[in-house]
C-alpha cells in the first residue's frame, strides 16, 4: 500500500470549503423563492433580478463543489481503510439522516408546496387545476404510496452519494492507493471543464435540471466528474499543484464563463434551452469555481478554532435540517404585505436561526439523535 506522508493530517481547507458550501444553502434556497425559475416549492408573486442572478450563480458550482469535497474525502479515507469498512462507515453515516429526512422533512416540504398551488414532480413542474385541501395525515400516506407525489427534495444529494459509493468505491480504492504516481499536467485543468461543457451542451437540453436520478444525466455527468476529480486531486500532489496554482485566474475565468451563460439564457422561458455556447460556458464555470475555490482555500490557511471544529461536525446535520425551515418560513412570509428584500431577509436569517437551534439543542447533545443525523458519538 502506498500511503501519503500526511495521511493522518486533516485538510483544513476542505473543512473550510465544506463550511462555506453549507452556509451558501441558506441564501441560495431563499433566493429560489424570488428568482425567475418557477420550479421551486414556494414562489413569491414578484421576482427579483438580483436574487435570480445570485441563485443562478450559486447553482452553477455549489453542488459540484460538494461532490468534489466528497470525492476528496472518500479517497483520503480509502487510503488507510479497507473497502468493506469504508462502505459500511459511509452507509452508517448517510443512510440514517436520509431516512430521517424522508420521513420527517420531505413530506412536510411537499405538503407546503401543494398548499401553495405548486406541484413539482420528478417529471417536472405541474400547476394543479384546483385548490388543495387534503389533510396532512392522508397526504403523508399518499406521499409514500404514490410515486408521482413523492419527492426527496434536497435529500437527493445523499441518495447520489450513496449511489456513488456503491458504483465507484473499487475505482476510488485504486485511485487512493496510487499516491503521487501521476504526472502533473495542465490537462488536469482542461479535461473536467471540457467534460462538464460537453454534458451541458449534449445532455442538458434533453434531460433538464431536476435531480430525479432516472433522467438526470447532465447533472450526473458533471457530479461524477467532480467526485472522481476530488479523489484524484487528493492523492496526486503534483496534479493538485497544477489544479490550485492559479486560483484567482480560475475564479476570474469562472466569473467570465458564468457571465456568458447568464447573458445567453436571460429572457428565455425556462422550458427553452439556452444556446450551446451559453451551456458550454456554464460547464466551464462549474469546474473553474471548484478548482479556484480549492486553490483559494489552500492559500487562506488559518488556525483551526472552536467555530471551525463546531461547524466541521455540524455540516451534514445542518444540510439535512435547513430546507424545511426555508420553505416553511417562505410559506408564511410570502403572502404578507412586506418589501421583497425584507421578506428575503426574514426567510434567510430566520431559517438560519431555526436550523442552528434545532441542531444545537436537539441533534448535537444526544447520542440517538447524533446517530440519526450522521454524527459520531460524543467524546467523553
Amino acid at each position: 500500500m502506498s500511503v501519503s506522508p500526511d495521511a493522518g493530517r486533516r485538510r483544513r481547507e476542505l473543512d473550510l470549503l465544506r463550511i462555506f458550501a453549507c452556509f451558501i444553502q441558506f441564501p441560495f434556497h431563499t433566493a429560489k423563492v424570488f428568482d425567475f425559475d418557477p420550479a421551486y416549492h414556494v414562489k413569491n408573486a414578484v421576482a427579483s433580478g438580483a436574487l435570480d442572478l445570485f441563485a443562478a450563480f450559486s447553482h452553477v458550482w455549489r453542488m459540484p463543489l460538494f461532490f468534489f469535497i466528497a470525492g476528496f474525502a472518500a479517497a483520503t479515507a480509502l487510503s488507510s481503510r479497507t473497502t468493506g469498512f469504508f462502505v459500511f462507515d459511509r452507509f452508517k453515516r448517510l443512510l440514517p439522516p436520509l431516512l430521517v429526512g424522508l420521513l420527517l422533512f420531505a413530506p412536510a416540504i411537499k405538503y407546503l408546496e401543494r398548499l401553495g398551488g405548486i406541484d413539482l414532480r420528478p417529471s417536472g413542474l405541474r400547476h394543479p387545476p384546483g385548490p388543495f385541501h387534503e389533510n396532512y395525515l392522508d397526504f403523508y400516506y399518499g406521499f409514500f404510496t404514490h410515486l408521482n407525489q413523492f419527492t426527496w427534495s434536497h435529500l437527493w444529494f445523499l441518495v447520489y452519494l450513496l449511489l456513488f459509493t456503491l458504483l465507484f468505491t473499487g475505482l476510488m480504492r485504486r485511485i487512493a492507493l496510487s499516491y503521487d504516481r501521476w504526472r502533473g499536467h495542465v490537462g488536469w485543468l482542461l479535461a473536467p471543464a471540457l467534460i462538464a461543457a460537453a454534458a451541458e451542451i449534449l445532455l442538458r437540453p434533453r434531460f433538464g435540471d431536476l435531480p430525479n436520478l432516472s433522467s438526470d444525466f447532465a447533472n450526473l455527468t458533471i457530479e461524477v466528474t467532480c467526485f472522481l476529480m476530488g479523489a484524484i486531486v487528493s492523492r496526486q500532489p503534483r496534479i493538485e499543484a497544477v489544479v490550485t496554482a492559479r486560483p484567482l485566474s480560475l475564479l476570474a475565468l469562472g466569473f467570465l464563463s458564468f457571465a456568458v451563460y447568464y447573458a445567453g439564457q436571460a429572457g428565455l422561458p425556462h422550458d427553452v434551452a439556452p444556446p450551446f455556447w451559453a451551456l458550454g460556458a456554464r460547464g466551464i464555470a462549474a469546474w473553474c469555481f471548484v478548482a479556484g475555490l480549492l486553490g483559494l482555500g489552500r492559500r487562506w490557511q488559518r488556525p483551526h478554532g472552536a467555530f471551525d471544529r463546531y461547524m466541521t461536525e455540524a455540516t451534514l446535520p445542518l444540510y439535512v435540517l435547513h430546507h424545511l425551515p426555508v420553505v416553511a418560513l417562505a410559506f408564511i412570509v410570502v403572502p404578507l404585505e412586506m418589501a421583497l428584500w425584507l421578506k428575503a431577509a426574514v426567510i434567510c436569517l430566520g431559517s438560519i436561526t431555526v436550523t442552528f437551534a434545532a441542531y444545537h439543542l436537539i441533534v448535537r447533545p444526544f447520542g440517538p439523535t447524533r446517530f440519526l443525523f450522521g454524527l459520531k458519538p460524543r467524546r467523553r
